[in-house]
């Protein structure tokens, strides 16, 4: 009701602007709702080609250590001793990510989460135990990434599975009689299982990329959109109502007060156009003014 009679004392000219300024609104915000999702994809497309890249380090990096230093180290030290810096493919990877996320990626993080760990810090919470069973249950899929949450910040995260691809596996992770004395020393019996084969799915390589700071950059490129648009359509909003006030409104009514002092017999002598009227106001006034010319011409005949 309130809005019924607020609808009926507004003139023409206030109805127009605020059915400008609504339209302008929703237009402002599909453009900030859409500029902010198109930021984000293109976080997320970032992200991954970071994640990427520090897989790919991981991964050269470990088919290098496999292939080239282990065997190497293999012959060289005793088979009772161990030593994880030297001989832990996952020790050395862990060291040296470590070392890169304390300077140069900062936020980042590195996991060889696993169901069954020699190591403790490397056991998968719940998070990474869904990705490894996702893994383990389907034995074709390559790699998992998307978007979850650890202590409350948001990341970017892309898996891949780790496999018993090699016997040295096995004899280190299946039964503790066959592993390094040293290692049972260090770790305890934890970690082995005798129902470990080749090919078996125990883990995977986790890379976290940080994404709070690319959420608050598209929120406020989305913001800073959406206030230049704001700005800008005000601007537009006062100009189309002062047009709206010079050359329409004020034309308007002045030409509504000289028809009503020619309906009273007043000034019928003085031309209805003014200088203030153009276009179809002008067109209106010359219309109406011929009227007053013949209610002029009539009065005179009688």
């Amino acid at each position: 009701m309130a809005v019924a009679k607020l609808h009926k004392a507004l003139g023409i000219r206030a109805k127009f602007v605020i059915m400008m300024a609504i339209l302008g609104l929703l237009a402002l915000s599909g453009i900030g709702y859409f500029a902010y999702v198109y930021s984000m994809q293109n976080s997320l497309k970032d992200a991954d080609t970071k994640a990427r890249i520090i897989d790919a380090y991981v991964k050269a990096s470990r088919a290098y250590f496999m292939a080239v230093q282990r065997p190497l180290i293999v012959e060289l030290v005793e088979r009772d001793r161990f030593y994880p810096e030297l001989q832990s493919g996952f020790g050395i990877t862990r060291r040296t990510i470590d070392m890169i996320n304390a300077k140069e990626l900062k936020g980042f993080e590195f996991r060889q989460a696993s169901l069954l760990p020699h190591h403790p810090p490397n056991k998968a919470d719940l998070f990474e135990e869904s990705v490894i069973n996702k893994f383990k249950s389907d034995i074709n899929l390559q790699e998992q990434t998307g978007k979850t949450t650890r202590k409350g910040e948001l990341f970017y995260f892309k898996a891949r599975p780790i496999k018993m691809d090699a016997e040295n596996c096995l004899k280190c992770h299946k039964n503790p009689a066959t592993a390094p004395k040293d290692m049972i020393e260090m770790y305890g019996e934890a970690g082995f299982d005798n129902n470990f084969k080749l090919g078996d799915i125990f883990g995977a390589y986790i890379v976290y990329v940080p994404m709070a700071p690319a959420v608050a950059a598209a929120k406020l490129q989305a913001l800073i959109l959406f206030a230049g648009g704001a700005g800008t359509m005000l601007l537009g909003l006062i100009a189309i109502w002062l047009f709206l006030d010079a050359r329409i409104v004020k034309p308007i009514m002045e030409l509504c007060n000289r028809t009503e002092e020619v309906s009273v017999g007043r000034n019928l002598d003085k031309s209805l156009l003014t200088s203030k009227m153009k276009d179809e106001v002008a067109t209106l006034a010359r219309s109406i003014d011929r009227l007053r010319i013949s209610l002029v011409k009539m009065l005179k005949r009688k």
